[in-house]
């Protein structure tokens, strides 16, 4: 008589178990990122390939404020990921950011990073131009003051632009206004106070509205 609860506690057991490992498959497709980063210091290549699958859209919108042509920006994922790899130790406990946060650091500065590189000569703008982007940029006469900037909505027009102010000054007006930022979240990004943020607010606006005062 004892062998038909010794068979049900056997079933019960085993159904626990499987409970447990269905619980535990669910876990590990739910790790929170902080967990993700010690397995990946650990040498887990399988939690790398999840916090890549993570958040690829997400820098990839960040570099596409900074680069229009997909090649580019798929350079600056590959660039973002790599710097996450080499780093990800420091984003255990200590680190001040949050995964989303600390892939935006990241990732602006190696769009600055590409920026730099470029080095693009003053002179190039004008060919750049073309006869519509022109036109744009006469309509643009009434507009003047720290406003200015937020006029030029053409995407092409506005990174043509955008690429005659130096990195830094550039990054901060895509993240006021591409990225809708606030002055400390900026800060936060480029390790900048609050007060050196707005400062080079207002230099990068005085650059552009110079810039554009060269086409009107």
């Amino acid at each position: 008589m004892q062998v038909l609860p010794s068979i049900l506690e056997n079933e019960a057991s085993a159904k626990l178990a499987e409970n447990a490992d269905l619980a535990g498959a669910r876990f590990s497709s739910e790790r929170t990122d902080a967990q993700l980063a010690e397995l990946i210091v650990a040498g887990d290549a399988t939690a790398f390939e999840q916090l890549f699958d993570r958040y690829k859209k997400y820098v990839a919108r960040i570099a596409g404020k900074y680069f229009s042509r997909p090649e580019e920006v798929e350079e600056i994922i590959q660039i973002a990921f790599a710097k996450v790899f080499v780093e990800i130790g420091k984003f255990r406990g200590d680190h001040e950011f949050s995964m989303p946060g600390w892939l935006r650091r990241i990732t602006a500065n190696a769009c600055i990073d590409q920026l730099r590189s470029r080095k693009r000569k003053p002179e190039d703008l004008c060919c750049d131009l073309s006869d519509g982007e022109t036109s744009v940029l006469e309509g643009l006469a009434a507009a003047s003051g720290p406003d200015s900037e937020t006029v030029v909505c053409d995407r092409d027009l506005a990174e043509k632009l955008l690429g005659r102010l130096v990195p830094e000054d550039r990054a901060v007006l895509e993240m006021l206004h591409a990225e809708e930022m606030s002055v400390a979240e900026i800060g936060k990004v480029m390790g900048w106070s609050s007060s050196k943020v707005k400062i080079r607010a207002w230099r990068a606006r005085r650059s552009l509205t110079k810039v554009l005062g060269q086409y009107l």
